[in-house]
């Protein structure tokens, strides 16, 4: 094999493992964004300035969704665990597509890459974090305790450990400045918008909001007066499209 094919193979494996680590950050990105939405609407759409496109008072549809619709608690909770398990699959030493093993094969020559490895050193400090709050040793926990057993110590253990979304968030930002700056090295650009994905769930909202706006039944009435003000739920009830 000649030294040119050699380094040709080398950069080829460069592209093909950035490429994979982009699309498990993507889709760990969408399963967070869904888990978000999901378990509290109004804190995600809040967050990224996001418009809700259906007249509604923001405050009702959360409590909906979050304390009167089942069906998104169980999915909220099924996008977390897939989130879980996609990045933790990047921000490792020791995965096969981890962003570690990747700033290690190229630092010793294994993989042959014109990038300039500074841009490695936010991910390396996040990865490096061994303190028991660190935001990646809190997702490996998880990963590996939590959603390996049932029993109920380590259900206690990860109510304490369980990240914010505020972290959650920082941290995939960090993830994806590390990939834009990759990509920038490399004059190619990359998409990492997800809010088209959730148009569907939006659309679910807006029926979801209506239904319990005309519902009958009187004890769905009296369970959302009690938690808000008269005039708030009363005003709800009244509203129209």
């Amino acid at each position: 094999m000649s030294g040119f094919y050699y380094f040709q193979c080398m950069e080829k494996e460069f592209d093909i493992v950035l490429g994979k680590i982009y699309l498990l950050y993507y889709k760990a990105k969408i399963s967070l964004g869904e888990a978000h939405l999901m378990q509290t609407p109004k804190g995600y759409l809040e967050k990224f300035d996001i418009d809700v496109p259906f007249k509604c008072d923001l405050d009702i549809l959360d409590y909906l969704v979050r304390r009167r619709t089942r069906s998104y608690n169980q999915l909220s909770h099924k996008c977390w665990i897939l989130f879980v398990l996609e990045i933790t699959k990047i921000l490792s030493y020791r995965e096969s597509f981890g962003i570690g093993k990747l700033y290690n094969k190229i630092l010793y020559g294994n993989i042959d890459a014109d990038i300039k490895l500074d841009c490695f050193k936010p991910i390396l400090q996040l990865i490096d974090n061994k303190c028991r709050t660190g935001i990646v040793n809190k997702l490996m926990f998880l990963r590996d305790k939590h959603y390996a057993h049932t029993d109920a110590e380590v259900e206690q253990i990860t109510s304490r450990l369980f990240p914010t979304y505020n972290e959650l968030w920082d941290m995939m930002f960090v993830v994806e400045q590390f990939l834009k700056d990759i990509y920038a090295q490399k004059d190619a650009d990359v998409d990492f918008g997800i809010n088209r994905h959730f148009d569907r769930y939006l659309r679910e909202y807006r029926r979801t909001y209506e239904y319990f706006k005309t519902i009958q039944d009187p004890i769905e009435k009296m369970i959302l007066r009690s938690h808000f003000n008269n005039e708030k739920s009363q005003a709800y009830f009244e509203s129209q499209e």
